[in-house]
């Protein structure tokens, strides 16, 4: 059971109104216009409708997925951000020990003597 499996929308204690009207943006972005006026209603337990309950608890459902959408988008990519600096890292190994060798190929030929 993940977390937004069981939406709560927050209690008036614990959201201020600049919490409730991002609450009210995010979910016009999923589609679900209500006032942060009518949310802080809601939060305090008045009467509410059961189309804006029903709207509610899409919106919290559906913005949760959304962040965990996101989250896990993040995570894809700094995951290969980290493969691509191991690779480049590694090339880089790769190259100065070819140098190295290459050095020392070249001080080992001078060395010798032509006779």
């Amino acid at each position: 059971m993940t977390d937004w499996s069981d939406p709560r929308l927050p209690t008036n204690q614990t959201s201020s109104p600049r919490q409730l009207k991002r609450l009210s943006r995010n979910f016009a972005g999923v589609g679900v216009g209500i006032p942060p006026e009518r949310l802080q209603q809601i939060a305090m337990g008045h009467a509410a409708t059961e189309d804006e309950l029903v709207d509610v608890s899409f919106a919290l459902t559906a913005t949760a997925l959304r962040s965990e959408q996101r989250r896990s988008k993040v995570g894809r990519a700094q995951r290969r951000c980290v493969r691509g600096a191991i690779v480049f890292v590694a090339i880089l190994i790769a190259i100065n020990v070819l140098m190295c060798l290459g050095l020392f190929l070249f001080v080992l030929t001078q060395h010798t003597s032509p006779y």
